[in-house]
C-alpha cells in the first residue's frame, strides 16, 4: 500500500510540474501567444508550424485546441487554419514529451533551486514566470525518478504481475485503460511519460507500451471536447475535429502494429526513448497526412457539430445585461452586488475590444466587428446606470453611497475606453488598411509592446475593482506613471528619427502618433479605479489612528 501511495504521489507531482510549466509560459507570453497564433495561420503549413510551437511551449495540445476553438467561434480564425493548428499541436506536445524524457534526472533538484532563486529574488514578472517554468521542469524530472523507484518496487508484486499479464495479452484493454486514465488526469503528456517510465523500468514490454500509447493519444482528446462543448457550432467543430484526428491516429497506429506483426519495437530505440519516439513519429505522420487531405475532411467535420449556425462577430449576438435582476432593486445591498457583476460583464466586452485592437490594423473586417461591440457597451452601460439609479433610495446610507459612486465611475470609464477604441483607434485602423499604410518593423515592435502592457494594465485594473486592495491600487498607479513615460519616450524617439526631414509616409507617422495618444488615454481611464480605493483606505487608516 505504501508503494502505491508513493506512486500516486509521484504522479501527482508530475501533473503539478507540468501545470507549473504550462501556467508559467501562459503568463510569460500572455496575449502575445494568442496574437501569434492568429497572425501565423494564413495557410495550412504555417498554421501547422504555429501549432507545433505553441503546444511545445505550453506543453499541452489541449490548451492550444481550446484557444483556436475560441478564435474560430469568434470568426477570428478559419476552420481550416484552426484544424491545421490542431494537427501541429499534437506533434508539438509529443516533442515536449521527448524533451522531458531525456535522461537528465540529476538536474531535477538544481533546476528547482535555480527556479526558486529566480522566482523569489526577481522583481521582473518575466523572470518570476521563468522561475516558475524552471521549477516545473525540475519537478517533472524529479517525479519521473520517483515513478521509476516506485515501479521498480511494484514489479515484484503478485497483483502487479497479474495486471501486467492481462495488459500484455489484451491490447484492447491496454488501449481502454490508458484512454480512461488520460481523460481523468487531463494530460496526454503525463500519460506518455508514465508509459515511457514503465517501459524503461521493464514493468511492461515495449509492445504493450505502444498499444497503451494509442489509448493515451485517444483519451487526450476528451478534456478539450468536454471543455469546448460550450462553444458555438464553429468552436465545437474544432474540438470534434481534434477527436476525429486522434481517432484516425489510433487507427493508423493499430494498422502499423498489425502489419509489423508486433516487430515494430525492433525498429525503435530501446527503453523509454522508443515510446516517445513512436509517439512523435505517429503524430508527425498522422499530422502531415491529414494536413494534405484536410480540404476533403472539412465537410465531414462540419457535419459532426450539432446546432444551428450562429453569429458571425466577436460578440456572436447582441450583448444583453446578465445580472440586473429587477426584483432586487428593493434590496439595495443585493442590487449593488448585481450591478457590480454587470460592471465586470461590461469589462469583459471592453477587454475583447482592446485585446484584438492591434490585429484590426491589418484586418478591416475585424475593425468593423470591434466597432460594433461599442454599441453593446453603450447599451449595457445605459441599462446598468438606469438600474443603479433605480435602487431603493431609502437605503442611501453612508455604507452604500460610496459604492454606488465607484461603480458608476468605473462603468463610465469603461464606456469611455470603448468610445476611444471605436471612434479613434478603429478609425486609424481603417485608415491604415484603406490607404495600404505599413508600419516599419520598429514601429510594430513598439506598438505591440505597449499594447501588451496596456492589456496587462486592464487585468490589473479589474483586479483592483474586484479586490479593493490598496497594494494593487498603488501598483496600478505605478503602472500608469511608467506607461506615460514609455509613451513619451516612444513618441520622442519616433519624431527624432524623422531627423527634421519629410517622412516617406507622413500618414504612417500620423497614425503611429495618434495610436500612442489613444493608448495613453485608455491607460488613464483604466487607472482611475485606483484613486477612490487609495482615498478610502487612507481614510480608514487615519480613522483607526485617531482612535
Amino acid at each position: 500500500m505504501g508503494v502505491l501511495i508513493q506512486l500516486a504521489g509521484a504522479i501527482a507531482l508530475l501533473l503539478w510540474g507540468i501545470r507549473m510549466v504550462q501556467t508559467g509560459f501562459s503568463r510569460l507570453l500572455g496575449s502575445r501567444m494568442e496574437r501569434l497564433l492568429r497572425k501565423t495561420t494564413r495557410n495550412r503549413p504555417l498554421a501547422f508550424s504555429s501549432g507545433v510551437s505553441a503546444a511545445f511551449l505550453l506543453q499541452s495540445s489541449t490548451a492550444v485546441v481550446l484557444m483556436v476553438g475560441g478564435f474560430t467561434a469568434s470568426n477570428m480564425m478559419t476552420l481550416t487554419a484552426a484544424l491545421a493548428t490542431v494537427l501541429g499541436a499534437e506533434f508539438g506536445a509529443s516533442l515536449a514529451a521527448f524533451l522531458l524524457n531525456l535522461d537528465v534526472q540529476a538536474l531535477a533538484l538544481p533546476l528547482v533551486l535555480l527556479g526558486f532563486v529566480f522566482f523569489k529574488n526577481s522583481t521582473s514578472r518575466a523572470w518570476k514566470h521563468t522561475g516558475r517554468i524552471t521549477i516545473g521542469v525540475g519537478l517533472v524530472l524529479l517525479s519521473l525518478d520517483l515513478i521509476g523507484q516506485s515501479t521498480s518496487m511494484l514489479s515484484h508484486s503478485d497483483i502487479t504481475t497479474l495486471i501486467i499479464n492481462r495488459v500484455e495479452s489484451d491490447s484492447a484493454l491496454a488501449i481502454t485503460m490508458l484512454a480512461i486514465l488520460t481523460w481523468l488526469i487531463h494530460s496526454t503528456l503525463a500519460s506518455v511519460l508514465l508509459i515511457a517510465q514503465f517501459v524503461s523500468d521493464d514493468a511492461i514490454s515495449m509492445n504493450a507500451g505502444l498499444f497503451m500509447l494509442l489509448g493515451a493519444n485517444l483519451g487526450g482528446a476528451m478534456p478539450a471536447l468536454v471543455a469546448g462543448w460550450s462553444l458555438n457550432r464553429k468552436g465545437r467543430q474544432v474540438v470534434i475535429g481534434n477527436l476525429i484526428f486522434r481517432g484516425i491516429a489510433m487507427v493508423l497506429g493499430l494498422l502499423i502494429l498489425t502489419l509489423t506483426a508486433g516487430h515494430l519495437s525492433d525498429f525503435l530505440p530501446g527503453g523509454s526513448v522508443g515510446i516517445v519516439v513512436a509517439h512523435s513519429l505517429l503524430n508527425l505522420i498522422n499530422g502531415l497526412l491529414l494536413l494534405l487531405f484536410l480540404p476533403w475532411l472539412l465537410p465531414l467535420i462540419s457535419r459532426t457539430a450539432p446546432g444551428e449556425e450562429e453569429g458571425t462577430d466577436l460578440s456572436q449576438e447582441d450583448e444583453m445585461p446578465i445580472y440586473l435582476a429587477i426584483d432586487d432593486i428593493h434590496n439595495p445591498r443585493r442590487a449593488i452586488a448585481n450591478v457590480r457583476n454587470e460592471a465586470m460583464h461590461i469589462a469583459d466586452v471592453v477587454f475583447r475590444m482592446l485585446n484584438n485592437s492591434m490585429d484590426a490594423f491589418d484586418d478591416k473586417d475585424l475593425a468593423r466587428q470591434i466597432s460594433e461591440l461599442d454599441d453593446d457597451i453603450d447599451r449595457l452601460h445605459r441599462e446598468a446606470l438606469n438600474y443603479i439609479l433605480s435602487i431603493d433610495k431609502s437605503d442611501h446610507s453612508h455604507s452604500t453611497q460610496p459604492l454606488r459612486r465607484e461603480i458608476i465611475i468605473y462603468m463610465t470609464n469603461l464606456e469611455h475606453i470603448g468610445d476611444i477604441i471605436d471612434a479613434s483607434l478603429m478609425h486609424q485602423a481603417r485608415t491604415k488598411v484603406r490607404n495600404n499604410v505599413e508600419f516599419d518593423a520598429e514601429e510594430k515592435a513598439v506598438l505591440n509592446r505597449l499594447h501588451d502592457e496596456l492589456v496587462d494594465a486592464f487585468r490589473l485594473s479589474q483586479a483592483v475593482f474586484t479586490s479593493d486592495s490598496l497594494t494593487l491600487a498603488q501598483d496600478l498607479l505605478a503602472v500608469k506613471r511608467h506607461y506615460r513615460t514609455e509613451i513619451m519616450a516612444a513618441r520622442h524617439a519616433h519624431l527624432d528619427q524623422l531627423g527634421g526631414h519629410h517622412s516617406e509616409n507622413l500618414l504612417s507617422t500620423q497614425i503611429f502618433i495618434d495610436v500612442l495618444r489613444d493608448m495613453q488615454r485608455i491607460c488613464s481611464h483604466l487607472t482611475a479605479v485606483a484613486y477612490p480605493v487609495i482615498k478610502r483606505k487612507k481614510a480608514e487608516v487615519a480613522s483607526v489612528s485617531s482612535e
